[in-house]
């Protein structure tokens, strides 16, 4: 490839560029961590999918601009994207995404809870019929262990006297 000024600064603003892109990458990985909780074995694994996508993202833009070939220069280019991003545009690019995730979390919440009025309402006209019947229950239950109590005791009075009346034999 012909070695210029302007084309070294092409390729310098092309590893800027991918050192951004790389940075905005990070930052999708930051608001998935930050939204849903996960264990520390998921965090390893999205840490290897990430450095594999920053691999290819970046072999892409040094391949494309300069052949691939490695310079000082370019390396320095993919460092001073990522500061630049991080001083300029993460603050920003995180709020929006939190805002936009919180936003859908909020208008999922409303729908849904719009479509549970109908079984609610079902609920509400079952639970009088329900009511009614646990109640019925209950009490039968109630009569049954006052039954069985009067049971025990008649067993005991009948256990004692037939041990009175063995004790005599």
């Amino acid at each position: 490839m012909w070695v210029s000024v302007s084309n070294q600064a092409y390729v310098f603003l092309n590893c800027v560029l991918g050192g951004m892109i790389v940075a905005f990458i990070y930052d999708i990985f930051r608001v998935r961590r930050k939204t849903i909780k996960s264990s520390n074995l998921i965090v390893y694994f999205e840490d290897f999918i990430y450095w594999i996508i920053v691999a290819l993202v970046l072999f892409a833009i040094i391949y494309r601009s300069n052949e691939g070939e490695l310079r000082g220069y370019v390396m320095l280019g993919v460092a001073i994207g990522i500061i630049l991003y991080a001083l300029i545009l993460s603050r920003i690019v995180m709020a929006v995404f939190l805002f936009v995730i919180r936003t859908i979390y909020k208008i999922a919440v409303t729908v849904c809870g719009i479509l549970l009025i109908p079984m609610r309402i079902i609920l509400k006209i079952l639970s009088v019929p329900a009511k009614k019947a646990y109640k019925s229950i209950s009490r039968g239950a109630k009569k049954i262990k006052g039954a069985s109590k009067n049971k025990l005791s008649k067993i005991k009075v009948s256990g004692r006297i037939f041990n009175n009346i063995r004790k005599k034999i």
